[in-house]
């Protein structure tokens, strides 16, 4: 590939393509639904995440990443994949299945958090830790945000996950990648949901301040024919929440492969 694109494969079978949320790395999609049968797991880190480095003038958005995925599946040679991903990762997904239908064979969309309006009021925290990354106690000065207080105090999991922000092994476009993401959408309308007409796996969970179940259940009544299931968030157990997805993602692949 022209620009290096860090990803891994995990599995034997038909391609399954999974990405990460805004701020992870392909380390959390892979984790999630690593060991599915019959399907080739293949995760990328978007670039401003994990080992994917940010070689852009100009910010990134879903129609980028997007494309990205669509890059890295034509350097595999595969014609016809499974799409999903975790937040960010899922409304890749759908801007894939609007844009490149033909390559679509389903879609597994976990916790999205995006609907069709730039700006959602559930990651606005992330730009307020965005001006404040790099700077001097930016950690202390975030913790004093009272939107994150207020999620310390009611879910401090969630917190702990949003402070990852800040971590070192963050690349230094991580500010510029959230500001843009957040400020952007996956579609341009709620009633192009409606053309997607593969079949589709909708998770969501209450519990969680950054992906709330309504978005999720939005999203399932728009695209005819999708199935919604409602999970435990990872906020109040990892483990349940790892396996109830897992249980309905191969319940959900055995129908298609």
């Amino acid at each position: 590939m022209q620009r290096t694109i860090n990803y891994k494969i995990s599995g034997e079978g038909f391609p399954f393509i999974f990405q990460h949320g805004l701020g992870s790395n392909l380390a959390q999609a892979q984790s999630l639904l690593g060991g599915q049968e019959k399907v080739q797991l293949i995760s990328m880190d978007c670039p401003g995440h994990g080992d994917t480095p940010l070689r852009l003038a100009t910010p990134p958005s879903f129609d980028f990443y997007a494309d990205e995925v669509i890059r890295l599946m034509e350097h595999l040679k595969i014609e016809k994949a499974i799409f999903g991903g975790i937040s960010m990762g899922a409304g890749i997904s759908m801007n894939i299945a609007l844009r490149y239908p033909e390559k679509v064979a389903g879609l597994v969309l976990v916790r999205p958090a995006w609907l069709d309006k730039p700006n959602p009021e559930n990651l606005m925290i992330l730009k307020s830790a965005a001006k404040l990354i790099g700077k001097r106690n930016d950690r202390t000065k975030f913790e004093k945000n009272h939107e994150y207080q207020h999620i310390k105090g009611h879910l401090r999991t969630a917190a702990v996950s949003i402070m990852g922000v800040f971590s070192e092994t963050q690349q230094t476009a991580i500010p510029m990648v959230l500001k843009s993401m957040v400020s952007d959408a996956p579609f341009k309308d709620l009633a192009d949901l409606k053309k997607i007409k593969q079949p589709c796996l909708v998770f969501g969970n209450d519990d969680d301040p950054l992906h709330p179940f309504e978005m999720a259940k939005v999203i399932h009544q728009h695209i005819k024919g999708s199935h919604l299931e409602k999970v435990t968030s990872r906020y109040l157990g990892n483990r349940p929440h790892k396996e109830e997805v897992n249980e309905a993602v191969a319940n959900f692949l055995k129908k298609l492969v």
